[in-house]
């Protein structure tokens, strides 16, 4: 007897309705799944594969729905309860592929995460689920271990289905070996169970097992009152068939009791009855019994006849069991074929990602040396103003932190704005270090090395920098643009100048500000802000005049070295 409520995945059993249902839910889901990955909402598309998963599995598609269950689990990270049920119905996907091991493994998985979920009727199912498993793979304490646990789980929460669980927990108990049947407990269980039966509506379950129970306990007669107790309650609300192991316990006990009469009779009808196919397990039970009966009667022609059924069932059994295992195994074989394969792409994936990884580190490690390069180079061509570049360097990225930039591009900005004066390698020493006021024409000459430096930096074939010489190259063009659009060379305006641009203004003034030059003394920090704050609006980007303002209260601008 077995009371595994996975469903079989066998699409032979479903009902035309039923197969139209789970169609019509496959269908719907797949198109969810489809919604949920372009939109990239990892809850949905988790409940949209579970429900695929669901889906394919009840439909007979048992490795599909074991891909699609993981994938499921894969984004249920924080959510244990419905976890616990991708990985349940991921154990029905690996019975069903006779998986048996995996199974049972994938079930202890969901009853930690129900039990982690605090969610109760889940927590009984699975334990239920796992009980039965145990049973089947013919292990009968760990069956017995998950039923005592399911029993004082409801004891202790006062759940309805207490007697149902006592039931099975019993007939487990009696599929223990014979030196090993707890015969004190198994008594203790038949008098709670003879209690509980009485006063719950359990249809003949109850009764019938304590047929089976009186029967292995040698009371006979108890045994036969509890048949005549069970008998008509199962006729009333269970399909013909399930009076077929009661009746079997029936014809034994009447056996024992030298009742030949009574439990050929018995017999005589059960195998009969057009109207209780019975299963193959049940029959085999009928014919055994019938064997020793005639047996016992002499009637050995009878006997020879029912232990002939009984192994021409057992051997059918055999073959039928045969023909699964090995139906299993090729769908094991395939199975693992398909975890290999993904496996296999999975390394290719990991090892083109570290492929990428490293050649990104190189073109990295490249970038900031052909800025090293060219930066060394203006500061040395700007002497003694070397400082100067490196501080406004450190002093963006500090800025476009605090403007709420990702770390990864406000050290590219960082970087970048080292190279913002690096036009001034083309400007003549006699106007790039002239002490005195310069003419217009000589203005005009030292504001192109916004131009030089973006050409500089952007001349096709000279350099390969890659995207961080583009960002320079955007920054060096666009550090003189003003917040009015009053600025240098294409007078852009407000939020149409780049990011970079409008930090490196802000920056580049108030190190010049606060900096000696031939042409003028150095400031206060307090007058250079001011400065800054008086010309918000209209040569600078207010935002960013904020943030360069808060970071120095705070001390958090970079530390300025001498010349």
């Amino acid at each position: 007897m077995t009371w595994l409520s996975l469903p079989c995945a066998d699409p032979a059993t479903l009902s035309r309705p039923e197969r139209d249902r789970w169609t019509a839910q496959l269908s719907r889901a797949e198109t969810q799944v489809q919604l949920a990955r372009d939109a990239g909402h990892d809850p949905d598309l988790a409940a949209a594969l579970l429900a695929q998963g669901t889906a394919l599995n009840r439909l007979g598609h048992a490795r599909a729905a074991l891909t699609t269950l993981l994938e499921a689990v894969a984004y249920l990270a924080n959510d244990p309860r419905t976890q616990a049920c991708a990985w349940r119905e991921a154990a029905c996907a690996h019975l069903n592929l006779a998986n048996d091991t995996e199974a049972q493994e994938y079930l202890a998985l969901a009853l930690r995460l129900a039990r982690d979920a605090g969610h109760l009727p889940l927590h009984l199912d699975v334990l239920d689920d796992l009980s039965a498993l145990q049973a089947t793979l013919g292990d009968p304490h760990a069956a017995c271990d998950s039923l005592r646990a399911s029993l004082h789980l409801r004891r202790q929460h006062d759940h309805p289905e207490l007697t149902g669980t006592l039931v099975r927990l019993i007939l487990t108990e009696l599929d223990l070996p014979l030196p090993e049947q707890p015969t004190a407990t198994l008594t203790r269980r038949v008098q709670e169970l003879t209690t509980l039966a009485h006063t719950e509506p359990l249809g003949g379950d109850s009764w019938a097992a304590l047929t089976r129970a009186h029967l292995h306990l040698g009371d006979l007669h108890a045994a036969l009152d509890a048949a005549q107790r069970a008998e008509p309650l199962l006729r009333a609300h269970r399909p013909p068939r399930a009076t077929l192991s009661l009746l079997t316990d029936c014809a034994r006990a009447h056996l024992h009791l030298g009742q030949t009469a009574q439990a050929e009779s018995i017999l005589h009808a059960a195998l009969n009855d057009p109207a209780a196919p019975g299963s193959p397990a049940e029959l085999a039970a009928l014919h055994l019994t019938a064997s020793e009966l005639y047996e016992q009667l002499g009637q050995y022609a009878q006997a020879l006849h029912h232990h002939r059924q009984y192994h021409l069932i057992d051997r059918e059994q055999r073959h039928t069991h045969a023909r699964e295992r090995t139906r299993a195994a090729q769908a094991r074989v395939a199975l693992d074929a398909t975890r290999h394969e993904a496996q296999l792409h999975r390394q290719r994936g990991d090892e083109l990602e570290a492929l990428v990884q490293a050649r990104t580190q190189e073109l990295r490690r490249s970038q900031r040396a052909v800025i090293d390069l060219l930066a060394s180079a203006a500061e040395f061509r700007d002497a003694p103003l070397g400082p100067h570049t490196r501080w406004v360097g450190d002093a963006t990225t500090a800025v476009a932190l605090h403007l709420g930039c990702a770390p990864r591009h406000a050290e590219e900005l960082g970087l970048a704005a080292r190279l913002h004066d690096v036009g001034k390698i083309g400007i003549p020493d006699a106007i790039l270090l002239k002490e005195g006021p310069l003419t217009p024409q000589e203005r005009e000459t030292i504001a192109s090395h916004t131009r030089l430096g973006a050409q500089l930096l952007t001349q096709p074939g000279a350099i390969d920098g890659g995207p961080l010489l583009d960002l320079a190259a955007q920054i060096a063009l666009s550090h003189h643009e003003c917040w009015d659009g009053s600025g240098y060379p294409h007078a852009l305006r407000g939020p149409d100048i780049p990011l970079g641009g409008r930090i490196v203004r802000v920056v580049d003034a108030f190190d010049a500000l606060i900096s000696a030059r031939p042409y003028k003394p150095a400031w206060s920090d307090a007058d250079a802000l001011t400065y800054l704050r008086d010309h918000a609006g209209t040569l600078f980007d207010p935002a960013c005049v904020q943030a360069l303002t808060e970071l120095h209260a705070r001390q958090h601008l970079p530390v300025r070295t001498s010349p």
